[in-house]
């Protein structure tokens, strides 16, 4: 699984706004995506918004520092456990769904189909995965016209600009692995002048210099299409489609990919 590129990422968690973070819209997705499968769902990672789906809701993340902080707190209908998504510490079958938000995009796309091997054995027969994806479209701007649209003042956030920019990298580099510290490189190059960007915008420094956190950064992640998305899956997991995950800006680039679960 890759490094957590933020070490203090928990304490600016309260920052994020969507697309980089659930909102209502999309926890009304997943929870209707797993429809009458909402028993005991597994949850890849601590995303609070989610974490109150399910009867029994379990949540799995390698970093205590987000159980600690981002994770609202276990109760009788939801649980937080420390481990690792490729190395599940969970007897087999007992899960009646997969859901998670941004899961995939976290880890290598190499690592997808030892994720879904992993899901094969914790998932029920009937299960259904749910987990909203930040693809990259097909086709895809380019660079120069993610620039073009930001400095013209046709993005309205600036985690929307962030998630534009690394699918144009991905597209053009022809690859869904985007190494974070990439991210901000061409960042710092695209857009030297920051202040023209918050003038452009209206965007606080405060907002714009978030991408600082992307430098030296040793995390990749993965933006792939819809089609290498599927391209990962085993032949147990059928019905692959991918649903609205709501109105926000970018919303049509990041889907709730669904798949149903029949060893």
């Amino acid at each position: 699984m890759a490094e957590n590129s933020w070490s203090d990422f928990h304490r600016r968690w309260s920052r994020l706004k969507p697309p980089l973070r659930a909102n209502c819209e999309v926890t009304a997705a997943i929870a209707g995506a797993i429809e009458d499968r909402r028993d005991c769902p597994l949850l890849l990672g601590v995303t609070p918004e989610l974490s109150d789906i399910g009867t029994l809701t379990v949540a799995l993340d390698w970093s205590e520092a987000m159980i600690a902080h981002i994770w609202p707190g276990d109760t009788a209908a939801r649980s937080a456990v420390l481990g690792n998504w490729l190395a599940m510490p969970f007897h087999r079958r007992r899960f009646s769904a997969a859901i998670g938000d941004g899961s995939l995009n976290a880890i290598d796309y190499s690592d997808y189909s030892a994720l879904f091997a992993q899901l094969e054995s914790v998932l029920l027969p009937g299960a259904r995965v749910a987990v909203r994806i930040y693809a990259t479209p097909e086709p895809c701007e380019p660079i120069a016209r993610v620039r073009q649209e930001a400095l013209a003042g046709n993005i309205a956030g600036f985690h929307a600009l962030k998630w534009r920019l690394a699918t144009a990298i991905a597209a053009e580099m022809g690859n869904a692995n985007v190494p974070v510290a990439l991210i901000h490189r061409i960042f710092d190059r695209e857009f030297s002048d920051r202040g023209a960007l918050s003038r452009a915008t209206g965007w606080s420094f405060d907002d714009i210099d978030e991408i600082d956190a992307y430098a030296d950064a040793k995390t990749v992640y993965s933006f792939p299409t819809r089609g290498e998305i599927v391209m990962a899956l085993p032949r147990s997991f059928s019905n692959p489609r991918f649903l609205n995950s709501g109105s926000y800006e970018l919303a049509e680039r990041c889907p709730v990919f669904v798949a149903d679960f029949a060893p």
